[in-house]
């Protein structure tokens, strides 16, 4: 399996500042995600429109996103494209606290699906989340048609939910799927 980051997208919330760079303490988002990451994966992806930024990342491929604009559908589509193996774990540069136990679980449970998803309260997670590259004929129709709603194509694939239930004990669940959208999200996380 092969993770995949997504790092584009304009930031307009967060002042147009690059959230992937943004510090939680003294660590950058990004370098958190890769620590972690690189201690189950082999092969990471970063997404991104920037590609000068992430040059001096060692141990990643980075990727222009091949349907620019096109938000984090696109993303994924460029990502899924990109990778050579069938499973693929996709999640936003903006996540400081994913957990490797939960990554782990779902891998577990992804034989059989074209998609594993956190469903949390009633709602998808689709950007901490399990692609197969099945999915890839499913997105492009969506992307051409402007439909930029990632769940949209869902219906059409195996997925498999992940219930709070199923990962509760695993770590805090409020954590794992906070992101930084906005200057206040980051004040309140190094406050």
């Amino acid at each position: 399996m092969t993770a995949i980051i997504l790092a584009g997208g304009k930031s307009e919330r967060m002042r147009h500042r690059d959230k992937a760079f943004l510090k939680i303490g003294k660590i950058p988002v990004i370098k958190r995600q890769l620590r972690l990451l690189k201690k189950y994966f082999k092969k990471i992806i970063i997404v991104t429109d920037s590609l000068d930024k992430y040059k001096g990342l060692k141990g990643v491929k980075v990727i222009p996103d091949i349907v620019p604009h096109q938000g984090p559908l696109g993303g994924i589509f460029s990502g899924l494209l990109a990778s050579r193996d069938n499973y693929n774990f996709v999640v936003a540069c903006d996540m400081p606290f994913i957990n490797l136990g939960v990554i782990k679980y779902m891998h577990r449970n992804s034989a059989g699906y074209d998609v594993v998803v956190p469903r949390i309260n009633d709602r998808y997670e689709p950007l901490f989340c399990i692609y197969s590259k099945n999915c890839l004929r499913f997105i492009k129709p969506l992307l051409d048609k402007k439909i930029f709603k990632i769940s949209r194509f869902f219906p059409r694939v195996r997925v498999r939910e992940i219930s709070a239930e199923e990962i509760s004990g695993l770590a805090p669940l409020e954590k794992i799927f906070m992101n930084i959208n906005t200057p206040d999200d980051l004040l309140r996380l190094n406050g």
